[in-house]
Protein backbone atom coordinates (compact mmCIF):
# COMPACT_ATOMS: atom_id res chain seq x y z
CA UNK A 1 0.00 0.00 0.00
CA UNK A 2 1.24 3.40 -1.03
CA UNK A 3 1.70 6.11 1.31
CA UNK A 4 -0.39 8.71 1.68
CA UNK A 5 -0.48 11.98 3.62
CA UNK A 6 -3.27 14.40 4.45
CA UNK A 7 -2.98 17.80 4.62
CA UNK A 8 -4.41 20.74 5.32
CA UNK A 9 -3.71 24.35 5.01
CA UNK A 10 -5.08 27.80 5.66
CA UNK A 11 -3.29 30.92 4.80
CA UNK A 12 -4.35 34.72 4.05
CA UNK A 13 -2.35 36.44 1.00
CA UNK A 14 -2.13 40.66 0.77
CA UNK A 15 -3.83 42.15 -2.16
CA UNK A 16 -0.69 43.08 -3.88
CA UNK A 17 -0.57 40.05 -5.58
CA UNK A 18 -0.37 40.26 -9.33
CA UNK A 19 -2.93 39.28 -12.16
CA UNK A 20 0.03 36.08 -13.09
CA UNK A 21 0.41 35.39 -9.63
CA UNK A 22 -3.28 34.90 -8.89
CA UNK A 23 -4.23 32.89 -12.20
CA UNK A 24 -1.15 30.84 -11.33
CA UNK A 25 -2.45 30.07 -7.66
CA UNK A 26 -5.87 29.55 -8.88
CA UNK A 27 -4.66 26.84 -11.71
CA UNK A 28 -2.73 25.22 -8.52
CA UNK A 29 -5.82 25.26 -6.71
CA UNK A 30 -7.60 23.59 -9.89
CA UNK A 31 -9.88 27.08 -10.34
CA UNK A 32 -8.75 27.93 -13.17
CA UNK A 33 -6.90 26.81 -16.69
CA UNK A 34 -3.17 26.98 -16.75
CA UNK A 35 -1.89 29.91 -17.64
CA UNK A 36 0.76 30.31 -20.38
CA UNK A 37 3.74 31.14 -18.02
CA UNK A 38 4.30 29.49 -14.67
CA UNK A 39 6.49 30.85 -12.05
CA UNK A 40 5.30 30.18 -8.47
CA UNK A 41 6.71 26.08 -9.25
CA UNK A 42 9.15 25.46 -11.79
CA UNK A 43 10.96 22.32 -10.48
CA UNK A 44 9.12 19.41 -12.18
CA UNK A 45 12.14 17.26 -12.66
CA UNK A 46 11.02 13.74 -11.65
CA UNK A 47 8.09 11.83 -13.32
CA UNK A 48 5.16 11.75 -11.63
CA UNK A 49 4.38 8.32 -10.04
CA UNK A 50 1.56 7.00 -8.91
CA UNK A 51 0.05 4.94 -6.11
CA UNK A 52 1.33 1.47 -8.06
CA UNK A 53 5.06 2.76 -8.29
CA UNK A 54 4.49 3.23 -11.53
CA UNK A 55 4.80 6.67 -13.69
CA UNK A 56 1.53 8.53 -14.29
CA UNK A 57 -0.29 9.10 -17.42
CA UNK A 58 -2.74 12.00 -19.11
CA UNK A 59 -5.79 11.60 -20.40
CA UNK A 60 -3.89 10.52 -23.49
CA UNK A 61 -2.07 7.96 -22.18
CA UNK A 62 0.74 10.23 -22.55
CA UNK A 63 3.73 9.87 -19.54
CA UNK A 64 3.70 12.89 -16.76
CA UNK A 65 7.15 13.80 -16.95
CA UNK A 66 9.44 16.48 -16.27
CA UNK A 67 7.95 18.39 -19.06
CA UNK A 68 4.41 17.71 -18.10
CA UNK A 69 3.36 20.47 -15.17
CA UNK A 70 0.77 19.64 -12.48
CA UNK A 71 -1.54 21.62 -10.70
CA UNK A 72 -0.21 20.85 -7.15
CA UNK A 73 -3.71 21.35 -4.74
CA UNK A 74 -6.48 20.84 -7.57
CA UNK A 75 -8.13 17.31 -6.25
CA UNK A 76 -11.58 17.55 -5.59
CA UNK A 77 -13.73 15.05 -4.61
CA UNK A 78 -13.75 12.31 -1.68
CA UNK A 79 -10.27 11.53 -0.69
CA UNK A 80 -9.30 8.28 -1.74
CA UNK A 81 -7.55 7.12 1.63
CA UNK A 82 -7.58 9.81 4.26
CA UNK A 83 -11.80 10.27 4.43
CA UNK A 84 -13.27 13.31 3.98
CA UNK A 85 -13.57 15.83 0.97
CA UNK A 86 -10.55 17.36 -1.02
CA UNK A 87 -10.91 20.89 -2.02
CA UNK A 88 -9.73 24.16 -2.71
CA UNK A 89 -10.69 27.62 -2.40
CA UNK A 90 -9.65 31.24 -2.71
CA UNK A 91 -11.97 33.81 -2.16
CA UNK A 92 -11.18 37.76 -1.84
CA UNK A 93 -10.43 38.21 2.27
CA UNK A 94 -12.79 40.07 4.84
CA UNK A 95 -10.03 42.79 5.07
CA UNK A 96 -8.81 42.83 1.49
CA UNK A 97 -6.12 40.54 0.21
CA UNK A 98 -6.95 36.70 0.12
CA UNK A 99 -8.17 33.81 1.95
CA UNK A 100 -7.43 30.20 0.69
CA UNK A 101 -7.84 26.74 2.00
CA UNK A 102 -6.84 23.78 0.57
CA UNK A 103 -7.32 20.17 1.82
CA UNK A 104 -5.51 17.22 -0.32
CA UNK A 105 -3.97 13.93 -0.10
CA UNK A 106 -0.23 13.84 -1.48
CA UNK A 107 2.06 10.94 -2.33
CA UNK A 108 5.83 11.77 -0.56
CA UNK A 109 6.95 11.83 -4.57
CA UNK A 110 4.64 15.01 -4.75
CA UNK A 111 6.96 17.22 -1.69
CA UNK A 112 9.31 18.84 -3.87
CA UNK A 113 6.39 20.55 -5.96
CA UNK A 114 4.51 20.78 -2.92
CA UNK A 115 7.32 22.32 -0.35
CA UNK A 116 8.08 24.80 -3.54
CA UNK A 117 4.59 26.13 -3.35
CA UNK A 118 4.31 25.87 0.65
CA UNK A 119 7.18 28.18 0.46
CA UNK A 120 5.89 30.84 -2.04
CA UNK A 121 2.78 30.84 -0.03
CA UNK A 122 4.57 31.66 3.55
CA UNK A 123 6.90 34.38 2.03
CA UNK A 124 3.53 35.90 0.97
CA UNK A 125 1.39 35.35 4.03
CA UNK A 126 0.21 38.73 5.50
CA UNK A 127 1.66 37.36 9.29
CA UNK A 128 2.80 33.92 10.91
CA UNK A 129 -0.72 33.21 11.95
CA UNK A 130 -2.21 33.75 8.65
CA UNK A 131 -0.25 30.56 7.41
CA UNK A 132 -0.86 27.21 8.92
CA UNK A 133 -0.28 23.85 7.71
CA UNK A 134 -0.51 20.54 8.84
CA UNK A 135 -0.39 16.83 7.88
CA UNK A 136 -1.09 13.27 8.87
CA UNK A 137 0.03 9.86 6.97
CA UNK A 138 -3.79 9.21 6.43
CA UNK A 139 -3.93 6.42 8.82
CA UNK A 140 -2.75 8.68 11.67
CA UNK A 141 -5.16 10.11 13.70
CA UNK A 142 -3.64 13.72 14.63
CA UNK A 143 -2.04 15.95 12.62
CA UNK A 144 1.47 17.68 13.23
CA UNK A 145 2.46 21.30 11.96
CA UNK A 146 4.17 21.69 9.01
CA UNK A 147 7.20 24.26 9.31
CA UNK A 148 7.86 26.54 7.28
CA UNK A 149 11.34 29.07 7.36
CA UNK A 150 14.12 30.46 5.66
CA UNK A 151 12.59 29.01 2.51
CA UNK A 152 12.92 25.72 3.70
CA UNK A 153 10.00 23.21 4.69
CA UNK A 154 10.42 21.00 7.28
CA UNK A 155 8.05 17.68 7.31
CA UNK A 156 7.16 16.50 10.77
Amino acid sequence: MADVYDLILSVNLPDTLSDAEISELRWHLGLAPRPAALSLVTDYAEPLIGDDGEPEQDERGNWLTAYEPYPVLAAKGPAARAGGVLLSALEPGRRGGWALTSRQEFHPDECDRLGELLVWLHERAVDPLAFQCHVRFYEEHTFAPVSVADGEVTWP
